[in-house]
């Protein structure tokens, strides 16, 4: 693909992943501890007490949440982003924590200009109007994985009374972190996963075709789609499957990082307005949409469609590729060059695989109504009529959208009612699917318990006697005599500080505060994080990379004694056993 005269990749967004990652936020906002927050999410979500958790997971990161306003709709409207703007000065948040999906998060954004600005939402419609105004910081929590709002600068929020979806777009509505934790999104129903998983292919295939596309948002959206393809019917069919959810999770979020920077095109045009008039959820429309969408732009991309056909796993490689790959191999590679251009039949074997494309997305389609009982056209999806007023009404909101500017093709209004009147007759059957994905592939193997020691004395009893031992070890005691090292580990939940000095000769262990010790490292981490590494099943590197474990002193010194501690893995079950705590294997 040749590259465009210019482009900008912009992303100041820090992105954190992790299975509970919500209850670990101890270090990861560090500038933000002793700061008011407003915690914008919706009812659904405090009553199935994730807006607690997340509560509980800020207060131990040192965040107090002041204010709360969980009165956002599944389409926010001006009064509600108007309704927490006012909940935000009430409580005089300097911070804002987004817990939700697109709409709680294009609230906050949208919220957080007249928190700062004042005035009214509309106001502020429009994009890049800011100017160098400074917004509150921004923590986003996707508890979907369809939008990606948690790294984009754009927002979209409903006005009733035109019925029309209103745009805002401003670089200083990037989030400062978005943090992504799966175990968030295990409660949302098939049907809703199933949306926002068409939210997110949507996202990718459009910002592929763009006017604007690039090499960054490029290679984002290919993978994007070829997660999706792969993901999404499985995490409808599973929804505990932490795998599952984390792969939509993150593709739904690379999904965002491609759209923003190259934007979208005309199947969010037409489901932006069937969102305004008839109230169809964007996920939904957009799934609809999309296939009608990729037909209608196939020919103005052709090379472009083939690949996502690649993506989609229909890849059919040109016969002139393979021959020219092989004649490299031999004494004729000067032919390999001149047989590589060989493609008399290029543009109609990509116009073939951009076909196979669209008919893989209706697939989808139909294997997710199969699973969820989405619709697959506008009549069931609650467009009650489509006469010619409500399609000339439909195509003339569609095609003021601002999206409709980056489509590859020029739209025209009777390409937009043609689309429209297909989906509104469409008789598409559900098809169902195959199981999708290997079940036992990459499952959680994180420790399943959790408060292992109810008090630091229990610790400093199991912990403290486990580390004698090891010191006076045969094989293990001489190598850590030998390091001179002294390691110090500061325990939480419950709370405990246990020393190995190897400075000192034989090596001494204390238990609780050590003054006199000087440590070469000091190592903070919680308990039942100390219990898994010693069963074998907690990654120490890995921990220090997601700050599950904060080292302070030569921490690659330490790091090489973990060859040494192997042993420990094997020593520690047993010692469990000798002393009858075998409840704490499942750990």
């Amino acid at each position: 693909m040749p590259l465009p005269d210019f482009f900008e990749f912009h992303l100041p967004t820090r992105v954190l992943y992790g299975a509970g990652l919500i209850d670990q936020l101890s270090d990861s906002l560090p500038h933000w501890q002793g700061k008011r927050a407003l915690l914008i999410t919706d009812q659904v979500l405090e009553d199935l007490g994730l807006a607690e958790r997340a509560r509980k997971g800020l207060a131990r990161a040192g965040i107090r949440v002041a204010g709360t306003f969980n009165d956002v709709p599944p389409d926010s409207t001006i009064t509600t982003v108007e309704s927490c703007a006012a909940a935000g000065r009430r409580c005089k948040a300097q911070v804002i924590v987004a817990l939700g999906g697109g709409s709680v998060m294009d609230t906050a954004k949208v919220a957080n200009i007249l928190m700062v600005k004042g005035g009214r939402a509309t106001d502020h419609m429009g994009a890049y109007i800011l100017g160098n105004t400074r917004l509150n910081p921004m923590l986003a929590i996707p508890t979907t994985a369809g939008t990606g709002s948690e790294v984009t600068k754009v927002a979209v929020i409903a006005d009733p009374d035109s019925q029309m979806k209103l745009p805002f777009a401003e670089t200083q509505f990037f989030p400062e972190v978005a943090l992504l934790d799966p175990t968030l999104t295990t409660t949302l129903p098939p049907l809703h996963t199933a949306l926002t998983g068409m939210d997110a292919l949507t996202h990718a295939i459009e910002s592929y075709v763009s006017r604007e596309a690039q090499p960054a948002s490029d290679a984002l959206a290919l993978y994007v789609i070829e997660t999706v393809n792969h993901w999404l019917v499985r995490a409808c069919q599973q929804p505990d499957d932490l795998q599952a959810r984390g792969q939509m999770l993150v593709a739904s979020c690379l999904a965002g990082m491609a759209f923003t920077q190259s934007m979208v095109g005309i199947v969010h045009g037409i489901a932006h307005a069937l969102g305004g008039r008839w109230h169809i959820p964007h996920g939904l429309a957009n799934a609809l949409v999309l296939p009608e969408g990729m037909a209608f732009n196939l020919d103005a991309a052709p090379a472009r469609f083939a690949r996502i056909a690649e993506a989609l796993g229909l890849g059919l490689e040109y016969p002139a590729d393979t021959a020219a790959r092989w004649l490299r191999l031999t004494p004729l590679r000067a032919l390999a060059q001149p047989v590589a251009r060989f493609r008399p039949a290029e543009r109609w074997l990509q116009l073939r695989l951009g076909e196979a494309a669209i008919a893989r997305v209706r697939q989808l389609n139909q294997e997710l109504a199969a699973v969820t009982g989405m619709p697959l056209n506008l009549r069931d999806s609650g467009m009650a009529r489509a006469d010619e007023t409500e399609l000339a009404a439909l195509t003339e909101a569609a095609l003021a959208d601002g999206s409709m500017l980056y489509n590859p093709r020029e739209v025209t209004a009777d390409a937009v009612r043609r689309i429209l009147k297909r989906l509104h007759q469409a008789s598409l059957q559900p098809i169902t699917p195959a199981l999708t994905g290997g079940l036992d592939a990459m499952k959680d193997t994180g420790p399943s318990l959790t408060g292992v020691f109810e008090s630091s004395e229990a610790l400093y009893d199991v912990l403290g006697e486990f580390y004698t031992r090891l010191i006076e070890d045969p094989d293990l005691g001489p190598t850590l005599a030998a390091s001179r090292l002294c390691v110090q580990f500061v325990y939480e939940d419950p709370d405990a500080i246990v020393t190995l000095d190897g400075h000192q000769s034989p090596p001494t262990l204390t238990m609780g505060p050590a003054p006199d010790a000087k440590p070469d490292v000091i190592m903070t981490m919680k308990a039942d994080f100390a219990h898994a590494f010693w069963l074998g099943k907690a990654n120490l590197i890995r921990a220090l990379s997601r700050r599950q474990v904060r080292s302070k002193g030569n921490v690659p010194k330490a790091v090489k004694l973990l060859p040494v501690l192997k042993p420990a893995f094997r020593l520690y079950p047993a010692y469990l056993k000798e002393r009858g705590l075998t409840q704490l294997l499942a750990g």
